[in-house]
This record gives structure tokens, C-alpha cells and sequence, in this order.
């Protein structure tokens, strides 16, 4: 399946809330992780105006997660993407874990410390 396309699965797996999100996420289908993620792009813009406001803290918690775990290049990177896009400050678990950050993730994470995400 094309990684930038999702299916009716993440429409339902958001709708049945976080166990079912970190589920697929500390899963290890990284096609369904891709699909998740392309998912919560859309699922997390304010534009779109879906109320995240009782999912976000835990949300944001795994994208932290997912940023810091030895998943593929592309996993952290949209983890990334998503956290400076629709997150704010304090990132305690990047903090934690930056130094497991490969070379090329840590300047993105730096930034995001850094309160500029």
C-alpha cells in the first residue's frame, strides 16, 4: 500500500482513542505506522478543526516516543514533523533520550528544545 495514503483503519483507530493509536505506533507494521502518521497530519492541523484537546497530552507523549525509538528514518521524521507542527514546549522525552538521536534527527530536535517548534 502507498505510505502516503490512509485507510479507513486510522480513521477508526483515532476514533477509538490512544490505546488503539499507541498500539499501531509501538507496533511494528511500519507500513501502518506510515499510514498513522500521514493520518494524524491531517488528523492534527487546526484547520481542520478536529477537537484533539483530550488526546493531545498523550498524543504528543507518543510522537515523543516514536521520535526517540530505533524506528526507520522516515518514522522519526514525520514524528518530528508532527511535533514541531502541532506541539508545544516542554519535550521531556526528547530532552531525555537526545542522545540516542541519530546525526541527522538531532538538529530538528535540537530546535524543538530549543522552544522553537
Amino acid at each position: 500500500m502507498d505510505s502516503g495514503m490512509y485507510t479507513e483503519r486510522e480513521v477508526q483507530c483515532l476514533k477509538e482513542g490512544m490505546g488503539a493509536v499507541r498500539s499501531v505506533l509501538s507496533g511494528t507494521d511500519t507500513e501502518a505506522k506510515r499510514r498513522l502518521l500521514f493520518y494524524l497530519d491531517w488528523y492534527m492541523d487546526p484547520y481542520y478543526k478536529q477537537d484533539i484537546s483530550g488526546i493531545k497530552k498523550d498524543l504528543k507523549e507518543m510522537l515523543e516516543k516514536v521520535a526517540v525509538s530505533p524506528e526507520e528514518e522516515d518514522i522519526i521524521d514525520e514524528a518530528l514533523h508532527l511535533l514541531e507542527g502541532y506541539t508545544d514546549p516542554p519535550y521531556p522525552i526528547l530532552a531525555a533520550y537526545w542522545g540516542n538521536l541519530s546525526g541527522k534527527h538531532k538538529p530538528k530536535a535540537l530546535y524543538l528544545l530549543q522552544g522553537a517548534g
